[in-house]
C-alpha cells in the first residue's frame, strides 16, 4: 500500500506557520535588523494563535490525505473516506458495448446513496445489453421471450427476468422494497456481468479457440458432417 500524506486539524496551524516563516525567511535580508527581531516576536505570537483558533477553521474529524505514488487526493470524515466514492463492485464485462459500461460505472457511483437509482440505470443497461444481443431493446420482457424460444438457458432466463422485475420495481414502484435494497442492488452489477459472461464473452472464447486449434480440414469435415 502506498504512503499517504494527511492534512488535518493537528498539522494545518503547522503548515500555516511554515508558510509564514517561509515568507519572513525569504524576505528578511532586506529588513534591518532591529526590526527582525520584532518580526520574529510577532511570528511566535501568529504561530500561538493558529495553533489555539485552528479548529475553528478546520475541523477536528476532516482530513485530506494525499497519495504519495499518484498525487490523488482522498477526503475523510470521521474517519471514514467521503471522496473518491467508493464503488464495491467488479468492473464491468469489458465485452458489453461501451454504452452499456458507462451507464453500469455510473451505477456503482451512485450505489451506496441511492440504490433505485443504480438499479433504473441497470435497467437501462440491460435494455442496451439485449440490443447488443441483436434484439430490439425496446421490450424486455419480450425480448427475453424471444431468447427462450431460441433455446436460453433456464438460469440465463432467471438472471433476465431477475434484474427486469427489480428493475422495473425502480422505476415503477411496486411489490420489491428498494427504499433500503442496497444489498440487493449490489446483487444486480453481479447479474448483468454473469449475463454478459454468459451470452457474449464464453461463445467469443470458445470461437476463438476453436478457430486457432481445429484445422482447416477438420472444419470442412465437420461442416460436411453437420449438413453446412
Amino acid at each position: 500500500m502506498s504512503q499517504q500524506q494527511w492534512f488535518n486539524v493537528h498539522n494545518a496551524s503547522d503548515a500555516a506557520n511554515h508558510i509564514l516563516k517561509h515568507v519572513f525567511y525569504d524576505y528578511r535580508k532586506q529588513i534591518q535588523d532591529y526590526q527582525q527581531k520584532a518580526i520574529e516576536s510577532f511570528l511566535g505570537e501568529v504561530e500561538a494563535a493558529n495553533k489555539r483558533h485552528m479548529s475553528e477553521f478546520v475541523p477536528v474529524n476532516f482530513s485530506v490525505a494525499t497519495c504519495s505514488a499518484c498525487g490523488d487526493i482522498s477526503i475523510w470524515v470521521q474517519k471514514e473516506i467521503v471522496y473518491p466514492k467508493q464503488t464495491p463492485v467488479a468492473a464491468p464485462n469489458l465485452d458489453m458495448e461501451q454504452a452499456i459500461q458507462d451507464l453500469y460505472i455510473e451505477a456503482s457511483t451512485i450505489v451506496v446513496d441511492s440504490p433505485k437509482g443504480a438499479t433504473a440505470l441497470l435497467r437501462l443497461a440491460l435494455q442496451l445489453l439485449l440490443k447488443q444481443l441483436g434484439k430490439s431493446g425496446n421490450n424486455i420482457n419480450n425480448d427475453i421471450k424471444e431468447l427462450v424460444l431460441e433455446g436460453l438457458s433456464p438460469k440465463i432466463q432467471q438472471a433476465l427476468d431477475l434484474l427486469r422485475v427489480v428493475g422495473n420495481n425502480a422505476v415503477h414502484p411496486g411489490q420489491i422494497d428498494l427504499e433500503d435494497g442496497r444489498d440487493i442492488a449490489l446483487k444486480l452489477f453481479h447479474v448483468l456481468n454473469f449475463i454478459a459472461d454468459e451470452m457474449i464473452t464464453k461463445p467469443k472464447e470458445l470461437d476463438l479457440l476453436y478457430s486457432d486449434v481445429v484445422p482447416e480440414e477438420t472444419k470442412k469435415h465437420i461442416n460436411e458432417r453437420d449438413g453446412k
